[in-house]
């Protein structure tokens, strides 16, 4: 069974209509963008709307991307080379009592060498959430390039 495309799974979750559809393929057609991409330029989908079903297929388990916030400020704690290296991107700060600890989405969140490292480097403790190998660089690139695999 092949695997079925960004714009099929759009269409089946009634997010866009065939007609929208094909309209964005054709001008992919023409360009190197990514389908999202021109969904969004034709504004034949809002954003936030492809990010959140995009979270949901991607399988970023415990985070809710259409609700949790991305911090800025806690995503340039880690350098993308390490981030990249570790398979781990920092999400954002969550308290903990009078201190905050960092949300780590990583590949393999018992990877306790990464979270050490992590630690070490930034001075918060960590708690990780897992993110499916095939969804890392896809949530790496939203997360270091402000949407960027969208825009």
């Amino acid at each position: 069974m092949r695997k079925k495309r960004l714009g099929e799974l759009l269409v089946e979750a009634g997010l866009i209509s065939p007609e929208k559809l094909n309209l964005a393929l054709e001008r992919q057609r023409d360009s190197r963008e990514k389908l999202g991409q021109i969904l969004i330029e034709l504004e034949l989908i809002n954003i936030d709307t492809l990010i959140e079903f995009l979270s949901r297929q991607h399988g970023v388990k415990g985070l809710d991307l259409g609700k949790e916030l991305i911090d800025e400020k806690v995503i340039g704690l880690i350098p993308e080379n390490i981030a990249k290296k570790n398979k781990v991107v920092p999400v954002k700060f969550k308290p903990e009592g009078r201190s905050k600890k960092i949300v780590l989405a990583m590949v393999n969140p018992s990877d306790f060498g990464a979270i050490d490292n992590i630690t070490f480097m930034t001075g918060y403790s960590i708690e990780p959430v897992f993110i499916r190998e095939e969804s890392f660089a896809w949530f790496m690139d939203y997360c270091y390039h402000k949407k960027g695999a969208l825009k």
